[in-house]
This record gives C-alpha cells, structure tokens and sequence, in this order.
C-alpha cells in the first residue's frame, strides 16, 4: 500500500479503502446504547425532589451543585460524606446502596408532604446535623449538568469516531480516540451517576481512564513531543495505570466495600491532567512555527479554557478552595472542544488522513448540529413556558428533525425550479473544459461558450464577440446588466451587429490586461431573473473563455512563429549549402595551382623527387577533403607530432608561385614540434602566408616565427605590407573582404580551424607590421627538456 508523509508527522495510507471499519461502528455501537441508557434516565429524573444537593452512589457530596440550593447556602461540598438521614444510618450500608437509599428516602418525605430533611454530615474530621430544603432537579441545573455534558459527550463521541475512521493507523488519531471515547462516556454517564446510579462501574472506568489519556493527547497534539519520542512506553504505562485504577475503582465498589480518600486524590489527578494539557498546549504553541501553528491556533481559544477552568475545579474541590461560578462556564465550554477539533480536521487535516471532503457530508453534520441546537431551544423554552419535561424534550425533538428534513426538501425544491443553475453547473463546466481542451481557433472557442451557457441558461441570445467592445462597468470593472435599449458598444468593423433584443448583460473577456472581447447574453425567457448562482457561472465561463482565447491566439502565433521559422531554417540550409561549397572551392584552390605550376614545369625539366612527394600529399590531402565533404560534418581533429619547421616548409612549397621569387623568412627553434592535425594547420598557414604575400604586393617581407615561452608556443605570421584598416575581429568574420576579387572565406576557414584544435588567433599591426598571431597551449606543445629550461631561465630574466 502506498503512503505519503503526514503533515504533522509519520505515514499515512493513500488507500481509502483502508479507513476504520468495524471498529468504528463498535465503539459507536456501544456509546449509542450507554447514551440510550442514561438519556432516558436523566429525562425522568426532571423535576424530581433532592435533598438539597447532588451525591454520589456512596452518598458523597457532588462538586457539581447549583448555587440556590439550601445545601450550597448551608456550606455543603465535596467531599462531604452523609452518613444519615432521618435517623436512617447510610454509613452502614455497601457504598454502591448509599446513594439509592438516600433518594427513596427523599421521595418518602415528599410524599409525606415534607419539605425538609435532617441528615448527618461528616465534613473533615467532625460530624454535624443539620436540616435541608428539599430542592426540585430545575431546568437550570438539568441544562447544565445533563444537557450540556450529553451533547458535549456527543460530540466528543462523533470527533473520535472520525477520527479512527480517517486515519486509523495514525498515532494521534488513536490518542484521540482514546480520549473522546473516554470522555463521552464520563459525560453520558456523570448525570446518572448522581440520580440513577444504573451505569456506575462505566462513570468509575472513565473516571479511571481519562488523566492518562489526556496527558498522552498532550504530548502527541499535533505530532509527538521529544519527551513522547524519546520515551515510547509512556502511553503503554498511563493505560496500564488507568486500567489498574478502574480496576480498583470497579472492585470494591462491586463488592461494596470502601475506598477511602481514592475519590478525592483521583479528581485532584484527573484536575491536574486538564492543567497539564493547556499547560503542554501552550508552551507547544508558542514554539510553534509554520503549519503546526496554525493547528495550534485552530484549537487553543476552545480548548484551553475549559480545560484550565475544570482542572483548577477538580483539583482544588478536595483541597477545600471553593471557586462558586466556574462549573457554570466550564460545562457548557466543553462542547467547544470537539468542534474546534473538528475545524482543525477540516482546515488543516488534523490526523494526516488525506481524505477527500465532502460537502454532502459536512452539509449534514451541520445540519444535524444545528438540528441537536434547535431541539435543545424547543425543550427548554416548551419546559420554560410550563410543558412537562418529557413532553417537551420529545416534542421538540419530532420538531427539530421534522423541519430539518422540512428545510432541505424546501431548499431542494427552491434549487430545482428557482435556481436550476446549481444543478448543471458542474457537468457544464466538465464539458466546457473538455470542448476547449484540443480547440486552437478563437472562432472555435466562442462557438463552445456559446453552446455550453444555452444547455442551461435559456437566453434569447447569447454571442461571444472576439473583438473589443463597450461594457457597462462598475468601478471595480465588473460587468452590471445593461438596460434594454441602451447598451452602448464600440464600432466593431470585423463583426455584424447582433441581431434581435439588445443584451441584457454584457461581460467583458479579460485575459491579464489584455481584453480579448466581450459576451452578450440576451433576456431570459418571460423576462425571468438573472440570480447570483447565473452570474457566478457565467463569470467562471467567461474566466475559462479568457483562457481558451489566449491559448488560441498563442497557438496561431506559435503556428506563424514555426512556419517563419521552418522557412529560415531552409534558408540557412541552402545558404550553408553555398558556404561549404565556397569553402572546399577556396581550399583547393593552392593545391589546384601547384598541380598547375608543376605540370607546367614538367614540360621542359624533369619533377624531382621533392615535387612528386609533395604532389603526392597534396593529392591525398585532397581525398580526405572530400571524405569530409561526404560525411557532411564537422571537421574532425586527427593530432600527430609535427616540426613547426617542417609545416612551414609544406606551406611554402605550396606558394611558390605565389612567392615569385621572394623568400618567406623562417624563425624558431627547429626542434620545437606540435600535436595538430598536420592538414588543417598547413591550411592555416598557406591562407595566413597567402594574404601577406598578396598585402605587400610583390616587393615587402613576409615571414612566420615560433617561440616557446614555457607556458604556451606562438607562431607568427607577419608582413611589413599596408596592413588594415577598423577593428581587427571583423576579419575573421565570413564573406568580409577588402580584395576586389577576394571571397572573404579565408581567414573565417583559418580561425575556424585554430578554434577546433582548442587554440585562439589574434591579428594586430604594430610599427608598420602586420601580425597574425596563434597561440598554442602548453600540452599540444612538444619539446626538449633542454628548450623548456631555456625558456624558464627567458622567461625570468
């Protein structure tokens, strides 16, 4: 299976099909039937009498009390212990009897028609008796400790659900299933476990469970912490732990037996995890940076102040401080957590689980939200306004689904006949992107625009004008509708006028800030209303129609700039067709004249020796031209060690008859060779001697001279003729010439063949001298080791 780097740590599956399965139902299977249990359960108990305060199953005074009752006023808190009521000893009871015995004999009382009760409270280490007002189970404090904490545990059950089922392998995905589980289970069975007592042992597990995890949640929000990396086996330790305090929570309250002080140091535990947790979160966010930040942030505002409020609740209650009005904000916060965890996972992918979103869905959850909302409004003004509870929690319960299911088929039958839009403006833009895909004429593309806005916006007319055109415009440039008989347009010469109405919208095509035309859309029929869904579609039509019109006239372009361009390219063909033919023409021409002085010679003295081996070279030189030629390549460099000297004396055997007479003058250490290509270096030479000789014309000095220097060799060729006149690089540009019959190929041949063997030429006129200097690298250079000292010991001095 494939996977992909999560983007607040570890792997992921790319599978969708690898999503939480059965586990997923399971958990929610089993936090569905505990809720199905305990709501019933906390219904009933509306209205009913208490003696003055909430207790526990062991009889122990809850934390969590409302203010205006006779117990709060009388200074009754947690962990206060009734022992007796109504002369009804409680102490000597199983613990899991305590609580229930209490209750009945509240009712009793009630029945009686009492209004107060008389109990003996242990609180520290005295005991004390004093009378309480029987209290009814108000709305108030209903809302606040079962409504509240039932819909908080909701959707603390939806969020962990969620996130097993996107991401199951991910580590945080199940600390976070961990602690959602456990919380709603805390919540959905808190109520019960100060009236009913049915789902204890459950309350006693979550109790249990929870410090652990949510101290591991903390560590690993939203990747892990260098303490959890370097540690691995804490998260195996705190669930060891949890499940051995449920073990001892569970236990002994099954067999009735007391569990002293436990109660008191495990809610000072669990406060001390909430303090934990927004102390670990805020420290993490501010060393944040980049994208773990911003999930950060997505979550601190509706997670640390519940959990800070609750922690100071829980841990400071048995330690005796007393903070009267915080349980009123911390409660009915919780609910926050969740949906902050579930923007996170939305907007930031909080669990790596890269799955894709779904508006259905999310459209769904909201609606099922605001649904739960609604239905908590209806019960609680109906309960307000006199409706028995039950009767009210079940009224607006059938009224909140009924007019969800109410408003959806409204908005369904509004979309269908009010705003058909919506329901083709996906397949339209599908099919709109798949006609402008392969088109490359502008014509083209407004004939698909054109027949996409008719499959599902009936218009009288509509036309895409490739040419500019005036619109209607605000200041921000958006186009407005145009009244009927006065849309003002711009002369367009290349278009006809458009027939029948006048537009009733005209929108510009805009394409960066260049206009590219415009689109007229007529009336709707029977003069219907244009809505905002229309307009939104026809701006995005527009917006692709910009596009498909700039890839066109790009491509028309394109298309010109390639025929140009083939044309050019033929006609450098051929222009090279014609260098190359100039070339070999020029390169023969020495060897054709020496062959032509050497047969005229023939006929009245005998070759010698020296001719006929030279002649011989010329011919085969002349050979490997035209393999050259054949091949149609660049010329390839075939080095062989060769004398300076020995060159020179090739290249003036082939300009004798240019020399008539003259002396070419020598200079350099004979022994000084070079690695080259023989051929194309003697060509070199002839065309570099051919020009000196013919600069000074019959009766100057031409010669070549070589020197070593130890880094790099030289060779001169120089002539006291005339010399040249402007810049000297633009004699080695092909075709340029200052002969009336020159070619201007010869000196762009010689610096093309310097250039191949890696070497460079320059040309100069210094002190009535003209110079054409090439100079050789050091390792195409061969000589003694006697020349090289010498040339150190010139060059020092």
């Amino acid at each position: 299976m494939p996977f992909v780097r999560s983007p607040i740590g570890g792997s992921i599956p790319t599978d969708r099909t690898a999503r939480g399965g059965w586990l997923v139902y399971a958990i929610g299977a089993l936090a569905l039937a505990v809720a199905a249990v305990a709501l019933p359960g906390a219904v009933n108990w509306y209205g009913q009498p208490v003696a003055g305060v909430l207790v526990g199953p062991d009889a122990v005074v809850s934390g969590v009390r409302n203010l205006d009752w006779d117990g709060a006023r009388q200074g009754l808190h947690f962990p206060d212990q009734i022992i007796a009521i109504e002369g009804v000893r409680l102490d000597g009871l199983p613990q899991s009897e305590r609580g229930p015995r209490l209750s009945h004999i509240v009712r009793q009382a009630v029945s009686a028609g009492a209004s107060q009760v008389r109990i003996d409270v242990r609180q520290g280490g005295s005991d004390r008796r004093i009378r309480l007002a029987i209290e009814r189970l108000d709305g108030t404090t209903w809302w606040l400790v079962a409504g509240s904490l039932f819909f908080a545990g909701l959707l603390f059950l939806v969020a962990g659900l969620v996130a097993l089922w996107a991401s199951p392998r991910a580590r945080l995905a199940r600390s976070s299933v961990v602690v959602a589980s456990a919380s709603a289970l805390f919540m959905f069975t808190f109520f019960d476990y100060h009236t009913s007592y049915r789902l204890v042992p459950l309350f006693l597990v979550s109790f249990a469970l929870l410090p652990g995890a949510i101290c591991v949640l903390a560590l690993r929000l939203p990747d892990d912490a260098p303490l959890l990396r370097r540690f691995p086996w804490l998260e195996r330790a705190t669930s060891v732990a949890g499940i051995a305090v449920a073990l001892y929570f569970t236990v002994p309250f099954a067999l009735g037996r007391p569990m002293p002080y436990l109660h008191e140091i495990w809610s000072i535990v669990l406060g001390a995890s909430f303090m934990f947790f927004a102390l670990t979160f805020v420290v993490r966010y501010l060393r944040a940076r980049g994208h773990r930040r911003d999930i950060l942030r997505a979550l601190a505002g509706a997670m640390v102040l519940p959990f800070v409020t609750l922690g100071v609740l829980m841990a400071a209650e048995p330690l005796g401080v007393r903070f009267s009005h915080a349980q009123v904000l911390a409660y009915p916060a919780l609910p926050l957590v969740p949906i902050a965890v579930g923007y996170a996972f939305v907007r930031y992918d909080l669990w790596g689980s890269r799955i894709l979103l779904s508006r259905i869905v999310t459209r769904l959850a909201v609606g099922a939200f605001a649904c739960l909302l609604g239905v908590a409004a209806g019960a609680a003004l109906a309960t307000a306004a006199g409706v028995l509870f039950r009767s009210a929690v079940i009224t607006a319960t059938a009224s909140g689904v009924l007019a969800a299911i109410l408003v959806e088929v409204a908005l369904g039958a509004a979309e269908k006949h009010i705003f058909p839009t919506r329901a083709g403006y996906k397949p339209s833009i599908e099919q709109l992107g798949a006609d402008l895909i392969n088109i490359t004429s502008p014509e083209e593309v407004g004939r698909a625009i054109e027949r996409t806005i008719r499959r599902w916006l009936p218009c009288a007319h509509i036309r895409l004008v490739p040419t500019g055109s005036a619109v209607d415009e605000s200041d921000d440039g958006t186009a407005v509708p145009a009244p009927a008989g006065d849309v003002r347009t711009e002369e367009i010469p290349a278009c006809a006028p458009t027939p029948g109405s006048p537009p009733e919208l005209v929108l510009p095509v805009v394409f960066g800030v260049e206009r590219l035309g415009v689109l007229e859309v007529g009336t709707k029929p029977g003069g219907a209303l244009f809505t905002s869904d229309d307009m939104d579609l026809l701006g995005t039509v527009v917006n692709q129609g910009a596009l498909a019109l700039a890839h066109a006239r790009a491509y028309q372009e394109l298309e010109q700039r390639r025929k140009q361009q083939a044309a050019a390219w033929r006609g450098e063909r051929e222009a090279l067709v014609k260098t190359v033919a100039a070339e070999i023409s020029h390169e023969i021409r020495y060897p054709l004249n020496f062959f032509r002085s050497l047969f005229g010679r023939a006929g009245n003295q005998p070759l010698s020796p020296t001719d006929i081996d030279v002649g011989r070279e010329e011919v085969e030189r002349l050979e490997r031209l035209a393999g050259g030629l054949r091949r149609m390549t660049a010329h390839h460099i075939q080095r062989r060690v060769m004398p300076i000297r020995e060159i020179c004396g090739h290249a003036e055997m082939l300009l004798r008859d240019a020399c008539e007479g003259r002396q070419l003058v020598f200079e350099g250490d004979t022994d000084l060779a070079i690695r080259c290509d023989p051929d194309q270096v003697t060509q070199v030479l002839v065309n570099l001697l051919a020009n000196a000789l013919q600069a000074t014309d019959g009766s100057g000095h031409v010669g070549v001279s070589w020197r070593f220097d130890g880094k790099e060799a030289k060779i001169e060729v120089w002539d006291d003729g005339p010399g040249f006149a402007g810049d000297a690089a633009t004699l080695f540009a092909p075709w340029y010439t200052t002969k009336e019959r020159g070619t201007g190929l010869g000196l762009a041949i010689t610096h093309r063949l310097v250039r191949a063997h890696g070497w460079t030429i320059e040309a100069s006129r210094q002190s009535g001298r003209t110079s054409f200097v090439v100079t050789i690298r050091e390792p195409d250079v061969v000589c003694s080791e006697e020349h090289r000292e010498r040339a150190r010991a010139t060059e020092v001095s």
